[in-house]
């Protein structure tokens, strides 16, 4: 905490007074103290450099007329004493510093008397995503049961979130998810139509000529993903890509 030598304008008409005073600032000076003045002095107020870094958020192009969006202000130290401002005081984006998440919010006054504080701030973005209502298993066909909307402050979520319901739904787990857990497209996958061992019709040929014979699958796989199956009639080994319809269709 800063000490603080507070005194009082001398009158002119009073050698002594004028003395006390050139004592008292020669000994601040000396030891280090900052004098400030009793009359004529005032400091700068903790609420009006709040508003100011809030207003700056608030009108900020990321933050502007976007729904569910909230700005806060972290706290500053009330005992902070900066001269007041004679003229607006202004908010700047410190270098590196970002608008969304925690960030900081640079006030500064730019009269003969210049002072920058750098004020802690907040911008939540709540959305609606889509979490697990429970414990689910890798390899688990999502329903509607397993998975609800929650609000969420976006801001803080690293990776994509879904916010539909049907982007999940039919997906299959590719890992364990805990209760409440998002859900992301990467750990979501299309379910197999075709599991190894399979018979399925494998399609060839070109140019309106097409060719369809029994074959064996040699893997799983889903609606656009390419397997090997086994051509029971030539036992010939090739690859084709999964269609919506169940069938293969050769490469």
């Amino acid at each position: 905490m800063l000490s603080k030598i507070l005194y009082r304008r001398p009158s002119a008409s009073s050698p002594l007074a004028i003395a006390t005073v050139a004592i008292a600032l020669l000994s601040a000076l000396l030891s280090g103290v900052s004098p400030v003045l009793a009359e004529g002095e005032t400091f700068e107020s903790i609420d009006n450099i709040k508003a100011t870094a809030r207003a700056f958020l608030s009108s900020h192009d990321e933050v502007q007329g976007q729904a569910s969006t909230t700005v806060s202000i972290g706290n500053i130290d009330t005992r902070l004493t900066l001269p007041v401002c004679g003229t607006p005081l202004e908010a700047f984006l410190p270098s590196g510093a970002k608008v969304q998440g925690k960030t900081t919010i640079g006030v500064r006054c730019q009269t003969p008397r210049p002072w920058t504080l750098y004020v802690p701030a907040k911008v939540a973005s709540f959305s609606q995503v889509l979490a697990t209502n429970t414990p689910l298993q890798r390899g688990h066909l999502i329903s509607a049961e397993d998975v609800s909307l929650q609000t969420k402050d976006s801001s803080s979520l690293n990776r994509a979130y879904l916010s539909d319901p049907e982007d999940a739904i039919g997906k299959v787990l590719k890992r364990n998810l805990a209760r409440n857990a998002l859900l992301t497209s990467a750990v979501l996958a299309e379910p197999h139509i075709i599991n190894k061992g399979q018979q399925v019709d494998l399609q060839a040929g070109s140019h309106g000529l097409q060719v369809s014979v029994t074959a064996i699958a040699l893997s799983g796989g889903a609606v656009g993903e390419k397997i090997r199956v086994k051509n029971l009639s030539s036992s010939k080994i090739v690859e084709g890509t999964i269609l919506a319809s169940g069938t293969v269709r050769a490469d």
